[in-house]
């Protein structure tokens, strides 16, 4: 028993079993989830089971992937640094104006459209952030309102950021946020030739989408966006379709998981509730929304058994990847939003309220956003602070979850999500979900331990 006395498992290391293999996450660590055989599986749950013939070899390859570690290691807390900053994103919102009238959206919304005068305003200021703090990356989410009323915007904005960016060896990624209605095959051409990320709103089939997504005159919108949908897929554009989750469309979501997983289309769900502050609406809301998750998943897990399917998918701020996440997001760190008359403000779902600053202004857009007054206690706390998330073992991959939410629930943004229960109950299923992937997308010898 020498070889182990030093050796513990890491802490919040999660293991489980599926389909004959073994699987292990640190949340946070850089390996993500990582496959063993069963007999690995369990030595790493109960140590005293070690014999030097058999398991000297699985100690080793425990402790190099992270899953062990010494008893004496020092707690492994990382910190948001503002000097390691590489890259940022921005929301920009290009126009104000939308053709469907949606229940749930946040956006007061009038006949504006952000001017080119405003774009090159944007332009410069995120060339100088990028010039000032050394960064190798922008993000550009193309936002609104509905973006695509305004498309010579679209093709203004790409044509710039491969001249200004792109062209001097910073990396962008561009991505377009819409509701589907008015895409048209020379807009989908240039989102290709461009590699423009295109993220569509639908929140149902049918029916069920047409219940919270329907245009001004009170038609629904769902005919018009499956044509387009289907024109994005036949000329090799695969959409992530952006799903909210409300009381008026959730006894659809189990049909529209199904026809997505079958499609191969990732898909991100979102959750809402109408009495923003009463928690026990959110408690009855999460029991639904539990039903229906589990169903999509157990058809999920299926599909990965039956088809292979790899079809991505992302549960709010839920992420698997291999990094700890300290904040739901990035407000107050390296993102921000910036309307179409050039305010500046901490997040797209405040730009009702007081901005940060505008484009005029002598400050970087990073030091606009560690600036941000909106939720100032996010200035000083990340998750391991947060009332609620202390000692959890999901903070770093939920970072809390939406700090708007929390603020609505309890007036607070560093607190515990209200959907605190359904995250823990899910991201098990999730991280089930990967170790499936892994195992049936044709496992390599090395990928098991």
């Amino acid at each position: 028993m020498k070889e182990i006395d030093g050796y513990k498992k890491t802490s919040n290391c999660y293991t489980g079993e599926i389909d004959g293999y073994g699987y292990a996450l640190v949340p946070g660590s850089k390996r993500g989830v990582v496959l063993l055989d069963i007999r690995t599986k369990l030595l790493l749950d109960n140590l005293s089971i070690f014999q030097t013939r058999k398991d000297l070899s699985r100690i080793k390859l425990l402790f190099e992937n992270g899953l062990l570690q010494l008893k004496n290691a020092p707690l492994f807390r990382p910190i948001l640094e503002k000097s390691k900053i590489k890259g940022m994103s921005t929301w920009l919102h290009i126009a104000n104006c939308c053709n469907l009238k949606c229940p749930y959206c946040y956006i007061n919304k009038d006949k504006k459209l952000m001017s080119f005068q405003t774009a090159i305003l944007y332009l410069d200021k995120l060339e100088q952030t990028v010039s000032y703090h050394d960064l190798d990356l922008v993000i550009i989410r193309f936002a609104g309102g509905e973006p695509t009323l305004h498309k010579p915007m679209i093709r203004f904005l790409i044509e710039q950021t491969r001249r200004r960016f792109t062209e001097k060896g910073i990396r962008s990624k561009l991505i377009l946020l819409t509701n589907g209605t008015l895409l048209d095959l020379n807009l989908i051409k240039m989102i290709k030739e461009n590699s423009v990320r295109v993220c569509v709103s639908l929140d149902g089939l049918g029916e069920w989408h047409n219940k919270t997504r329907f245009f001004s005159a009170g038609t629904g919108s769902f005919d018009v966006l499956a044509k387009n949908l289907s024109l994005c897929l036949e000329n090799d554009v695969r959409p992530t379709i952006l799903t909210t989750i409300t009381d008026r469309n959730i006894s659809g979501i189990p049909m529209l998981s199904r026809f997505l997983i079958d499609a191969n289309i990732p898909f991100r769900y979102g959750l809402y509730r109408d009495n923003v502050g009463d928690f026990k609406g959110y408690e009855d809301f999460v029991r639904k929304v539990s039903d229906v998750l589990n169903d999509c998943y157990d058809y999920y897990a299926q599909a990965i058994r039956d088809h292979g399917v790899v079809a991505s998918q992302q549960l709010c701020e839920i992420h698997l990847d291999r990094k700890p996440h300290l904040q739901g997001c990035n407000i107050g760190y390296s993102g921000i939003a910036v309307d179409h008359n050039g305010n500046v403000f901490a997040c797209q779902a405040r730009m009702d309220k007081k901005p940060i600053g505008n484009l005029g202004t002598k400050k970087t857009l990073l030091e606009m956003a560690w600036s941000q007054d909106t939720f100032p206690e996010l200035r000083s706390k990340d998750v391991l602070d947060y009332r609620g998330c202390q000692g959890c073992q999901w903070s770093f991959i939920c970072g809390g979850g939406c700090p708007v939410i929390n603020f609505g629930a309890h007036g607070l943004a560093t607190t515990s999500s209200p959907y605190c229960k359904l995250f823990k109950t899910m991201i098990p299923r999730l991280i089930e979900l990967k170790a499936l992937q892994l195992i049936w997308g044709h496992v390599k010898p090395k990928e098991v331990i």
